[in-house]
């Protein structure tokens, strides 16, 4: 490629590039430095008072620490149950690859608000544990199940286990599998081969894992909200409760400032340990690895410990075959079931005729699917969420797909900076984005429109969509566009004709991620709205807030079979698509 093609190059990316930058940065970087600047506002002007508010009350900085504290719990579980899923997709043929990733993308899709609710019917004090528990006479009063750490971290583990799982997935599938048989060929066993060798390569996705999910929970709230007690209160919680209740601009965005440090600190801890540059594909620094010698060395100790152990403990058990493609993955099936079962116990509870939640269902009726076909508040709301979705799947899409294109075909100047930009939606608590941008639309008076609510869910969905497409452009080979324009075809032809058709399976997935991201959000729809409207998971919000009755149990059961019904579809549009391009 000669300098003018390359200087092209990049003036084409950064073209495309540069509409999803101007977005981002009327949607998140500004409204979320604008908020932080708000913490600084007094009365009269520059002040620190919001923060010495914040140590003046120790209550703060306790919520702050507990919710690191649930958040790492959580996390850390998750990167555990999601380390053999992840392995068994990786390994497994194509049939059960197939299924495992069908139990993946159904939990996935699944609202949180459906899954929290879910466990509400296990945990309950009338719920499945206690009553199976009682009715085998091992106890004779209910256990408080509900309302403790334990409930928090389980209902935010069943939430993140499936991010988890997505994150470890690509590391684990990029690794040369030729090198744990070639130390078996050296005489390795299998506790030494897999924490030697195996492991460390697994790590990246491990911690990557890690970090996403603890980010995600810090800034959750609707579990530790349902599921726990006020001694779980998240920072989240306090965030919400400080802008809706007291309109303390003020102590919020000084939490939220508080709350953005200390997921920057992570970030950094992250870097320093694993590297961030050898995620994006860059070389690491040299600096680095001297400073981090000292560690690597313990961390191949331990290794090697582990592995010892390991192995002194398989010498007394049976030998296995370690054929891997043939090995049904067991521990992937028990980890999927147990993500699937709680949200299929909603369905006898949604025909209970009790009016509250127990467990086993008493008796038989349809009266709470009648009381929701027959109610316009729910009909209202799910259209309103349908409608907000779409949009800001459009928008999304019309946004992104020419960034993906950008990072795919184009050299980028700063390319892992702008990528990371693109992610900051992800990256940074959503709490945080959706407050700065409350924010601003409150400043603006466009709190209560649902065409904001739109843009807002936009910013959301985007990496969503420019990750999938960049994704299906990386196995799409560019030749036929160079073949295409050797038979005359213009650019608009090649790409209407050649390029789209043959990558419409990931716009498609891509669609349909933004559409979830939007339907399924509360965070920027519990603001956004200002009680003037409201979408399908904030009146399950209202709902859920005041009792968690057969209703729910109804309206979560439909949206679980919305999720079943629309992944069918996916499946469906991609075979066909699939058939049309190799017809």
């Amino acid at each position: 490629m000669s300098r003018a093609e390359g200087t092209t190059g990049r003036w084409i990316g950064a073209a495309l590039l540069s509409p999803t930058m101007l977005f981002l940065a009327a949607t998140v970087f500004i409204p979320v430095a604008l908020l932080l600047a708000a913490s600084l506002n007094g009365p009269s002007g520059f002040s620190y008072v919001s923060f010495e508010r914040l140590v003046k009350a120790p209550v703060y900085a306790q919520v702050l620490g507990h919710s690191a504290f649930l958040a790492a719990a959580a996390a850390s579980v998750s990167v555990l149950a999601a380390f053999p899923v992840a392995v068994g997709i990786s390994r497994a043929s194509s049939g059960w690859r197939q299924l495992l990733w069908i139990g993946v993308l159904l939990p996935f899709w699944t609202s949180f608000l459906v899954r929290t609710i879910a466990w509400i019917v296990v945990l309950g004090r009338n719920g499945l544990i206690n009553s199976t528990l009682q009715q085998v006479g091992l106890i004779d009063q209910p256990l408080e199940l509900l309302y403790t750490n334990i409930s928090v971290v389980i209902g935010l583990v069943h939430v993140l286990l499936p991010l988890a799982i997505l994150t470890m997935v690509p590391v684990i599938e990029s690794m040369d599998r030729r090198l744990v048989p070639a130390a078996w060929t050296l005489g390795a066993r299998p506790g030494t081969s897999f924490f030697v060798i195996y492991f460390p390569l697994c790590a990246a996705g491990c911690t990557a894992a890690w970090l996403t999910t603890f980010v995600s929970a810090l800034g959750f709230f609707i579990t530790p909200a349902l599921l726990g007690s006020p001694k779980q209160t998240m920072v989240a919680q306090v965030i919400i409760q400080q802008v809706q209740e007291m309109m303390d601009w003020g102590l919020a965005a000084a939490l939220a400032l508080l709350t953005l440090l200390a997921t920057l600190l992570v970030y950094w801890v992250y870097d320093r340990l694993v590297g961030l540059s050898s995620l994006a594909g860059e070389t690491t620094r040299s600096e680095v690895g001297h400073a981090m010698g000292g560690l690597r060395n313990l961390k191949a100790a331990i290794y090697w410990t582990l592995g010892r152990w390991t192995d002194a403990v398989l010498r007394r058990l049976p030998q296995r075959d370690h054929s891997e493609d043939q090995r049904v993955p067991f521990g992937a099936l028990i980890v999927l079931a147990a993500l699937t079962l709680p949200v299929l116990l909603l369905l006898p509870e949604s025909f209970t005729s009790s009016s509250f939640i127990d467990w086993p269902p008493r008796g038989f009726s349809t009266r709470w699917y009648e009381d929701i076909f027959a109610s316009p508040v729910w009909a209202s709301a799910l259209w309103r969420s349908l409608g907000v979705g779409v949009g800001a799947a459009v928008l999304a899409s019309a946004i992104g797909i020419p960034a993906a294109f950008a990072f795919a075909h184009h050299k980028v100047p700063g390319r892992s900076l702008l990528l990371g930009a693109v992610l900051a939606p992800v990256i940074l608590p959503r709490i945080i984005v959706a407050l700065g941008l409350f924010y601003v639309l409150s400043k603006l008076g466009l709190v209560g429109s649902s065409v904001a609510l739109a843009v807002g869910h936009a910013a959301l969905a985007l990496p969503f969509v420019v990750i999938t497409v960049m994704a299906t452009l990386k196995s799409y080979d560019r030749r036929l566009d160079a073949a295409a324009s050797v038979l005359g075809a213009r650019t608009g032809a090649r790409l209407t004709r050649v390029t789209l058709p043959i990558i419409m399976p990931g716009i498609v997935s891509a669609f349909i991620f933004a559409f979830g991201t939007s339907f399924d959000d509360l965070t920027l729809s519990l603001f956004v709205s200002g009680g003037l409207f409201t979408t399908l998971p904030k009146q399950m919000w209202d709902d859920a807030l005041l009792k968690v009755s057969p209703s729910l149990a109804a309206v979560s059961v439909l949206l679980f079979l919305g999720v079943v019904a629309v992944m069918a579809l996916s499946y469906a549009a991609r075979a066909m698509l699939a058939k049309r391009r190799f017809a």
